[in-house]
Protein backbone atom coordinates (compact mmCIF):
# COMPACT_ATOMS: atom_id res chain seq x y z
CA UNK A 1 0.00 0.00 0.00
CA UNK A 2 1.28 3.46 -0.88
CA UNK A 3 -0.81 6.30 0.49
CA UNK A 4 1.30 8.89 -1.36
CA UNK A 5 0.29 7.47 -4.75
CA UNK A 6 -3.28 6.89 -3.62
CA UNK A 7 -4.11 9.71 -1.18
CA UNK A 8 -7.22 9.34 0.95
CA UNK A 9 -9.72 12.05 1.72
CA UNK A 10 -10.64 12.86 5.31
CA UNK A 11 -13.68 10.57 5.39
CA UNK A 12 -11.85 7.81 3.50
CA UNK A 13 -8.95 8.00 5.95
CA UNK A 14 -11.38 7.63 8.86
CA UNK A 15 -13.03 4.59 7.23
CA UNK A 16 -9.61 3.14 6.45
CA UNK A 17 -8.40 3.53 10.04
CA UNK A 18 -11.56 1.91 11.42
CA UNK A 19 -11.29 -1.05 9.04
CA UNK A 20 -7.60 -1.50 9.81
CA UNK A 21 -8.11 -1.46 13.58
CA UNK A 22 -10.95 -3.99 13.26
CA UNK A 23 -8.85 -6.64 11.49
CA UNK A 24 -5.45 -5.97 13.08
CA UNK A 25 -6.02 -8.27 16.11
CA UNK A 26 -6.98 -11.11 13.76
CA UNK A 27 -3.78 -10.71 11.75
CA UNK A 28 -1.69 -10.60 14.91
CA UNK A 29 -3.25 -13.76 16.29
CA UNK A 30 -2.89 -15.63 12.98
CA UNK A 31 0.73 -14.62 12.39
CA UNK A 32 1.78 -15.45 15.95
CA UNK A 33 0.15 -18.85 15.58
CA UNK A 34 1.62 -19.74 12.18
CA UNK A 35 4.93 -17.82 12.13
CA UNK A 36 6.27 -18.46 15.60
CA UNK A 37 9.87 -18.54 14.38
CA UNK A 38 9.76 -14.82 13.60
CA UNK A 39 10.64 -12.18 16.16
CA UNK A 40 7.70 -10.43 17.88
CA UNK A 41 8.59 -7.13 16.22
CA UNK A 42 8.58 -8.70 12.75
CA UNK A 43 5.30 -10.42 13.51
CA UNK A 44 3.76 -7.08 14.48
CA UNK A 45 5.10 -5.46 11.30
CA UNK A 46 3.62 -8.19 9.10
CA UNK A 47 0.31 -7.94 10.93
CA UNK A 48 0.27 -4.17 10.40
CA UNK A 49 1.02 -4.53 6.68
CA UNK A 50 -1.63 -7.23 6.22
CA UNK A 51 -4.28 -5.23 8.08
CA UNK A 52 -3.51 -2.13 6.03
CA UNK A 53 -3.74 -4.06 2.75
CA UNK A 54 -7.06 -5.60 3.71
CA UNK A 55 -8.44 -2.23 4.84
CA UNK A 56 -7.34 -0.63 1.56
CA UNK A 57 -8.98 -3.46 -0.39
CA UNK A 58 -12.23 -3.10 1.57
CA UNK A 59 -12.27 0.65 0.96
CA UNK A 60 -11.65 0.08 -2.74
CA UNK A 61 -14.54 -2.39 -2.98
CA UNK A 62 -16.86 0.18 -1.43
CA UNK A 63 -16.06 2.79 -4.07
CA UNK A 64 -15.87 0.52 -7.15
CA UNK A 65 -18.89 -0.92 -8.98
CA UNK A 66 -19.38 -4.62 -8.21
CA UNK A 67 -17.68 -7.04 -10.58
CA UNK A 68 -19.20 -10.20 -11.95
CA UNK A 69 -18.82 -12.94 -9.37
CA UNK A 70 -16.47 -15.75 -10.32
CA UNK A 71 -17.52 -19.37 -10.38
CA UNK A 72 -16.69 -20.63 -6.87
CA UNK A 73 -15.70 -24.01 -8.31
CA UNK A 74 -12.74 -22.33 -9.99
CA UNK A 75 -11.69 -20.28 -6.99
CA UNK A 76 -9.15 -22.29 -5.02
CA UNK A 77 -9.01 -19.59 -2.32
CA UNK A 78 -12.36 -20.87 -1.04
CA UNK A 79 -10.99 -24.29 -0.19
CA UNK A 80 -10.95 -25.29 3.47
CA UNK A 81 -7.67 -25.86 5.31
CA UNK A 82 -6.39 -29.41 5.67
CA UNK A 83 -6.59 -30.84 9.18
CA UNK A 84 -5.80 -34.54 8.74
CA UNK A 85 -7.79 -37.76 8.62
CA UNK A 86 -7.69 -38.28 12.39
CA UNK A 87 -9.37 -34.93 13.10
CA UNK A 88 -12.67 -33.21 12.46
CA UNK A 89 -12.95 -29.42 12.37
CA UNK A 90 -15.48 -26.60 12.39
CA UNK A 91 -15.53 -22.83 12.96
CA UNK A 92 -14.95 -21.78 16.57
CA UNK A 93 -18.48 -20.39 16.57
CA UNK A 94 -19.77 -23.97 16.38
CA UNK A 95 -17.66 -25.29 19.25
CA UNK A 96 -17.91 -22.23 21.51
CA UNK A 97 -21.68 -21.97 21.56
CA UNK A 98 -24.81 -23.99 22.26
CA UNK A 99 -25.72 -24.14 18.56
CA UNK A 100 -25.57 -27.95 18.89
CA UNK A 101 -26.90 -28.46 22.43
CA UNK A 102 -27.32 -31.65 24.45
CA UNK A 103 -30.92 -32.85 24.09
CA UNK A 104 -32.61 -35.63 26.00
CA UNK A 105 -34.56 -38.33 24.17
CA UNK A 106 -37.79 -36.50 25.01
CA UNK A 107 -36.38 -33.19 23.75
CA UNK A 108 -35.28 -34.83 20.49
CA UNK A 109 -38.75 -36.20 19.92
CA UNK A 110 -40.24 -32.76 20.63
CA UNK A 111 -37.65 -30.40 19.16
CA UNK A 112 -38.39 -26.73 19.60
CA UNK A 113 -38.63 -24.45 16.59
CA UNK A 114 -36.58 -21.34 17.36
CA UNK A 115 -37.40 -18.01 15.72
CA UNK A 116 -34.54 -15.51 15.65
CA UNK A 117 -33.34 -16.77 19.02
CA UNK A 118 -30.02 -15.71 20.50
CA UNK A 119 -27.79 -18.74 21.05
CA UNK A 120 -25.50 -18.75 24.08
CA UNK A 121 -21.86 -18.27 23.07
CA UNK A 122 -18.61 -16.94 24.47
CA UNK A 123 -17.46 -13.33 24.26
CA UNK A 124 -16.61 -12.15 20.74
CA UNK A 125 -19.32 -14.28 19.13
CA UNK A 126 -22.97 -13.64 18.36
CA UNK A 127 -25.33 -16.24 16.93
CA UNK A 128 -28.99 -15.80 16.06
CA UNK A 129 -30.78 -18.97 14.97
CA UNK A 130 -34.04 -19.77 13.22
CA UNK A 131 -35.11 -23.35 12.73
CA UNK A 132 -35.60 -26.68 14.45
CA UNK A 133 -33.13 -27.33 17.28
CA UNK A 134 -29.91 -29.15 16.43
CA UNK A 135 -28.18 -31.56 18.78
CA UNK A 136 -24.82 -33.31 19.21
CA UNK A 137 -25.81 -36.13 16.83
CA UNK A 138 -26.43 -33.49 14.17
CA UNK A 139 -22.95 -32.13 14.86
CA UNK A 140 -21.47 -35.59 14.19
CA UNK A 141 -23.06 -35.58 10.73
CA UNK A 142 -22.09 -31.96 10.07
CA UNK A 143 -18.43 -32.61 10.95
CA UNK A 144 -18.35 -35.54 8.52
CA UNK A 145 -19.82 -33.37 5.75
CA UNK A 146 -17.09 -30.76 6.28
CA UNK A 147 -14.49 -33.53 6.14
CA UNK A 148 -15.90 -34.78 2.83
CA UNK A 149 -15.88 -31.20 1.48
CA UNK A 150 -12.35 -30.49 2.69
CA UNK A 151 -10.41 -31.52 -0.47
CA UNK A 152 -12.59 -29.46 -2.81
CA UNK A 153 -13.26 -25.75 -3.36
CA UNK A 154 -16.43 -24.80 -1.51
CA UNK A 155 -19.33 -24.64 -3.92
CA UNK A 156 -18.27 -27.91 -5.55
CA UNK A 157 -21.04 -30.51 -5.16
CA UNK A 158 -19.88 -33.20 -2.75
CA UNK A 159 -21.05 -36.75 -3.38
CA UNK A 160 -21.39 -39.60 -0.92
CA UNK A 161 -23.59 -42.58 -0.22
CA UNK A 162 -25.78 -42.90 2.85
CA UNK A 163 -23.98 -46.19 3.53
CA UNK A 164 -20.57 -44.44 3.52
CA UNK A 165 -21.66 -41.65 5.83
CA UNK A 166 -23.32 -44.03 8.29
CA UNK A 167 -20.21 -46.23 8.36
CA UNK A 168 -18.03 -43.15 8.93
CA UNK A 169 -20.24 -42.27 11.89
CA UNK A 170 -19.93 -45.78 13.29
CA UNK A 171 -23.69 -46.35 12.94
CA UNK A 172 -25.66 -49.35 11.65
CA UNK A 173 -26.57 -49.11 7.98
CA UNK A 174 -30.14 -50.39 8.18
CA UNK A 175 -33.15 -48.63 6.70
CA UNK A 176 -34.17 -46.84 9.90
CA UNK A 177 -30.76 -45.14 10.11
CA UNK A 178 -31.07 -44.06 6.47
CA UNK A 179 -34.28 -42.30 7.48
CA UNK A 180 -32.65 -40.68 10.53
CA UNK A 181 -29.68 -39.53 8.45
CA UNK A 182 -31.95 -37.90 5.90
CA UNK A 183 -33.87 -36.18 8.71
CA UNK A 184 -30.58 -34.74 10.01
CA UNK A 185 -29.59 -33.44 6.55
CA UNK A 186 -32.99 -31.78 6.13
CA UNK A 187 -32.69 -30.25 9.62
CA UNK A 188 -29.20 -28.92 8.89
CA UNK A 189 -30.46 -27.41 5.65
CA UNK A 190 -33.54 -25.92 7.31
CA UNK A 191 -31.70 -24.15 10.12
CA UNK A 192 -30.66 -20.57 9.36
CA UNK A 193 -27.71 -19.16 11.27
CA UNK A 194 -26.65 -15.53 11.58
CA UNK A 195 -23.12 -15.80 12.97
CA UNK A 196 -20.78 -12.91 13.77
CA UNK A 197 -17.25 -13.82 14.84
CA UNK A 198 -14.91 -10.88 15.56
CA UNK A 199 -16.17 -8.78 12.67
CA UNK A 200 -16.86 -11.65 10.25
CA UNK A 201 -20.53 -12.40 9.56
CA UNK A 202 -22.12 -15.34 7.81
CA UNK A 203 -25.86 -15.80 7.48
CA UNK A 204 -27.48 -18.72 5.74
CA UNK A 205 -27.67 -22.48 6.07
CA UNK A 206 -24.88 -24.74 7.28
CA UNK A 207 -25.43 -26.75 4.11
CA UNK A 208 -27.20 -25.94 0.86
CA UNK A 209 -29.92 -28.01 -0.74
CA UNK A 210 -29.11 -31.47 -2.01
CA UNK A 211 -30.16 -34.37 -4.20
CA UNK A 212 -30.65 -38.06 -3.41
CA UNK A 213 -30.94 -40.94 -5.84
CA UNK A 214 -33.71 -43.09 -4.36
CA UNK A 215 -32.38 -46.23 -6.05
CA UNK A 216 -28.75 -45.99 -4.91
CA UNK A 217 -29.21 -43.74 -1.83
CA UNK A 218 -26.35 -41.60 -3.13
CA UNK A 219 -26.35 -37.95 -2.08
CA UNK A 220 -25.08 -34.75 -3.64
CA UNK A 221 -25.06 -31.44 -1.79
CA UNK A 222 -23.21 -28.13 -1.61
CA UNK A 223 -21.70 -26.04 1.18
CA UNK A 224 -22.03 -22.29 0.57
CA UNK A 225 -18.62 -20.82 -0.45
CA UNK A 226 -19.30 -17.72 1.67
CA UNK A 227 -19.27 -20.01 4.71
CA UNK A 228 -15.46 -20.06 4.33
CA UNK A 229 -15.36 -16.62 5.99
CA UNK A 230 -15.75 -18.36 9.36
CA UNK A 231 -12.55 -20.33 8.71
CA UNK A 232 -10.45 -17.22 7.93
CA UNK A 233 -7.46 -16.21 10.06
CA UNK A 234 -7.49 -19.46 12.02
CA UNK A 235 -11.07 -18.97 13.32
CA UNK A 236 -11.63 -22.71 13.42
CA UNK A 237 -10.58 -25.60 15.65
CA UNK A 238 -10.06 -29.31 15.19
CA UNK A 239 -10.84 -32.17 17.53
CA UNK A 240 -9.74 -35.80 17.76
CA UNK A 241 -12.21 -38.08 16.00
CA UNK A 242 -11.07 -41.07 18.03
CA UNK A 243 -11.78 -39.33 21.33
CA UNK A 244 -15.12 -37.93 20.17
CA UNK A 245 -16.26 -41.40 19.10
CA UNK A 246 -15.21 -42.83 22.47
CA UNK A 247 -17.51 -40.28 24.15
CA UNK A 248 -20.49 -41.24 22.01
CA UNK A 249 -22.84 -42.27 24.83
CA UNK A 250 -22.28 -39.08 26.79
CA UNK A 251 -23.39 -36.08 24.70
CA UNK A 252 -22.41 -33.65 27.47
CA UNK A 253 -18.83 -34.94 27.35
CA UNK A 254 -18.90 -34.66 23.54
CA UNK A 255 -20.09 -31.07 23.75
CA UNK A 256 -17.42 -30.12 26.31
CA UNK A 257 -14.72 -32.00 24.37
CA UNK A 258 -15.56 -29.88 21.32
CA UNK A 259 -15.54 -26.72 23.43
CA UNK A 260 -12.23 -27.45 25.17
CA UNK A 261 -10.67 -28.49 21.84
CA UNK A 262 -11.02 -24.86 20.73
CA UNK A 263 -8.72 -23.80 23.60
CA UNK A 264 -5.00 -24.39 23.99
CA UNK A 265 -5.01 -24.12 27.77
CA UNK A 266 -8.50 -23.48 29.20
CA UNK A 267 -8.83 -21.53 32.43
CA UNK A 268 -11.27 -22.39 35.21
CA UNK A 269 -14.89 -22.12 34.06
CA UNK A 270 -18.05 -21.49 36.00
CA UNK A 271 -20.29 -24.55 36.10
CA UNK A 272 -23.11 -22.29 34.90
CA UNK A 273 -21.09 -21.24 31.84
CA UNK A 274 -20.36 -24.85 30.86
CA UNK A 275 -24.04 -25.74 31.40
CA UNK A 276 -25.00 -22.92 29.04
CA UNK A 277 -22.45 -24.03 26.43
CA UNK A 278 -23.85 -27.56 26.47
CA UNK A 279 -27.44 -26.38 26.70
CA UNK A 280 -28.29 -28.48 29.76
CA UNK A 281 -30.40 -27.28 32.68
CA UNK A 282 -32.07 -28.56 35.81
CA UNK A 283 -31.03 -29.32 39.36
CA UNK A 284 -28.51 -31.99 38.38
CA UNK A 285 -26.50 -29.92 35.89
CA UNK A 286 -23.46 -29.67 38.19
CA UNK A 287 -23.41 -33.44 38.66
CA UNK A 288 -23.82 -33.91 34.89
CA UNK A 289 -20.93 -31.53 34.14
CA UNK A 290 -18.62 -33.24 36.65
CA UNK A 291 -19.52 -36.70 35.32
CA UNK A 292 -18.71 -35.51 31.78
CA UNK A 293 -15.25 -34.42 32.94
CA UNK A 294 -14.65 -37.86 34.42
CA UNK A 295 -15.65 -39.45 31.11
CA UNK A 296 -13.23 -37.13 29.26
CA UNK A 297 -10.46 -38.07 31.70
CA UNK A 298 -11.17 -41.78 31.21
CA UNK A 299 -10.92 -41.18 27.45
CA UNK A 300 -7.48 -39.58 28.10
CA UNK A 301 -8.56 -36.24 26.68
CA UNK A 302 -8.10 -34.67 30.10
CA UNK A 303 -5.07 -35.26 32.27
CA UNK A 304 -7.11 -34.19 35.28
CA UNK A 305 -9.72 -31.69 36.47
CA UNK A 306 -10.33 -29.75 39.67
CA UNK A 307 -13.81 -29.07 41.00
CA UNK A 308 -14.46 -26.03 43.17
CA UNK A 309 -17.69 -24.76 44.66
CA UNK A 310 -19.09 -23.19 41.50
CA UNK A 311 -16.37 -23.77 38.91
CA UNK A 312 -14.18 -26.45 37.37
CA UNK A 313 -10.65 -26.37 35.91
CA UNK A 314 -9.83 -28.84 33.14
CA UNK A 315 -6.26 -29.85 32.37
CA UNK A 316 -6.06 -31.02 28.75
CA UNK A 317 -3.79 -33.96 27.97
CA UNK A 318 -2.04 -32.31 25.03
CA UNK A 319 -0.55 -34.21 22.12
CA UNK A 320 3.23 -33.84 21.49
CA UNK A 321 2.59 -31.31 18.70
CA UNK A 322 0.28 -29.25 20.94
CA UNK A 323 2.90 -29.30 23.70
CA UNK A 324 5.53 -27.97 21.28
CA UNK A 325 3.13 -25.21 20.21
CA UNK A 326 2.50 -24.20 23.85
CA UNK A 327 6.24 -24.14 24.59
CA UNK A 328 6.85 -21.91 21.57
CA UNK A 329 4.12 -19.50 22.64
CA UNK A 330 5.51 -19.30 26.18
CA UNK A 331 9.01 -18.74 24.78
CA UNK A 332 7.74 -15.85 22.65
CA UNK A 333 5.98 -14.31 25.67
CA UNK A 334 9.15 -14.52 27.75
CA UNK A 335 11.20 -13.03 24.91
CA UNK A 336 8.80 -10.10 24.60
CA UNK A 337 8.98 -9.48 28.36
CA UNK A 338 12.79 -9.54 28.18
CA UNK A 339 12.76 -7.10 25.26
CA UNK A 340 10.47 -4.73 27.20
CA UNK A 341 12.75 -4.80 30.25
CA UNK A 342 15.79 -4.17 28.06
CA UNK A 343 14.15 -1.20 26.38
CA UNK A 344 13.14 0.25 29.76
CA UNK A 345 16.76 0.08 30.95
Amino acid sequence: MNDEKNPLSGSEREDFDKAREAVLPLFRESIREHAQNLSPSLQDSLASIGASMLARQALKQQTEPPKEEKDPENNENLQLSFWGEEYRAAPNAVFRSSLFPVLSTHQKENRRFLNKEDIFCVSGLKIVFTGQQFDQSDLDVYLELLKIAQPFPLGTPIKFSAYYLLKSLGLPTGGSNHTRLHDVLVRLRGGTVDITDHGKKYFGGLIEGGFRDEATMNYELIINPKFAALFDFGMFSKLSLEIRQSLGRNPTAKSLHAYYSSHTNPTAHKIETLANITGISGKNKKTTIIKAHKVMKDAQFLRDYEVQEDSIKADINHSPSQKRSIIKKETIKKAKKTDCKTEQK
